[in-house]
Order: structure tokens, then sequence, then C-alpha cells
């Protein structure tokens, strides 16, 4: 009876034998074919993959500086990168950005704050008469009203007045339509 190593794995996997010239052990060591294709493999007993391990670089046949390169760019797993700040270096990675938020096209943002708030809706107007704030208020001074406000008219401090109650629904009201006109 011939011996054969395929039959001695458990489970009845099928095993492989050494990929070495005139090697009829079983194979369970993995060695890749190339630096080109890592994914391609040969299949090696322990003896055999150790002295293709002591024979194998990766590194072969790459200039210095290739591999200096190589060992670079290893930081970020080969990806492209820029240099932060340099906007116009990449004319490739644009980001649409309507409101210059993060881009130079602004040279000050008191500019588009001021502009939004001397031109006020009606119902804008409404919201802040309402909260008795002025038109050129800022949206921090509009927060602390309204927190001032609701903690005014809160039923729990107005001993469930109606009045209070109504006062406070109506500057929930200005503050939200405040919030969703974009004044906040």
């Amino acid at each position: 009876m011939v011996y054969d190593p395929r039959k001695t794995l458990k489970n009845s996997e099928k095993s492989q034998l050494c990929d070495h010239v005139n090697c009829n052990k079983v194979a369970e060591h993995r060695a890749p074919k190339s630096r080109e294709n890592l994914r391609e493999y040969y299949w090696f007993c322990l003896e055999h993959v150790r002295e293709y391990n002591k024979s194998w670089n990766y590194f072969e046949d790459m200039s210095e500086e290739q591999i200096s390169t190589y060992r670079h760019n290893s930081a970020t797993w080969h990806r492209p990168t820029w240099d932060l700040g340099n906007k116009n270096q990449n004319s490739q990675f644009k980001i649409k950005e309507p409101y210059g938020l993060f881009n130079g096209e602004t040279d000050n943002n008191t500019e588009r704050s001021n502009s939004r708030r001397t031109t006020t809706t009606a119902p804008v107007a409404k919201a802040l008469n309402v909260m008795s704030l002025k038109p050129s208020a800022s949206p921090t001074e509009v927060k602390d009203r309204y927190k001032q406000l609701a903690k005014k008219f809160h039923p729990d401090l107005n001993s469930g007045s109606k009045d209070a109650e109504e006062r406070l629904k109506r500057v929930n009201e200005a503050y939200s339509l405040l919030v969703s006109s974009g004044y906040v």
C-alpha cells in the first residue's frame, strides 16, 4: 500500500503537495509568487518555505530611491496626498462650496452676516418683534433672549397662568421661525 499524504488530513479535506521539485510532502505554508501579485501563492512544506523565505527579497531589482519612495508612500497606504493648505496645487480635488466658508472667496464674514440682518423679511421681523429684539440682533443674542423668555413665561413659574402660557407659545413659534429661516 502506498502512503498518500492527502488522506491524512482531518475532515477529508484535500491537501496540496509541496510545489518544490521532487517533494511529496504536504504543503501547509503559502508564499507569494511575486511582488506584483501578492495574492498568488506557492505552497510549500515547512522545510521548503523556510528555504524560500531566506532567498526571497521583496525589494529585489529596486534602486535605493525606489525603495525610499515606496517606504514613504506606505505611510499613506499608497494613496495620493497633497500638502495641507495648498488648495491650488491639486486641481483634481475640488469641493463645491456655495457659501465660501472654507475658501478665500469672502475676505470678511461680517459682510455676509450684516447683509442678512439688514434685509429681514416680514415674518422674521415679526418674530424678532415678538422676542423684543432689533433686526440687527446676532444669533447669540436671539438664543440668549429665547432662554430668558422661556424661563420667564414657563407655566411652572407662573402658577399655570393662561397669559404666560400663550406668551410662551408665541415665543416658541417665533424662535422656531427664526431657526427654520436660517437667522439663528
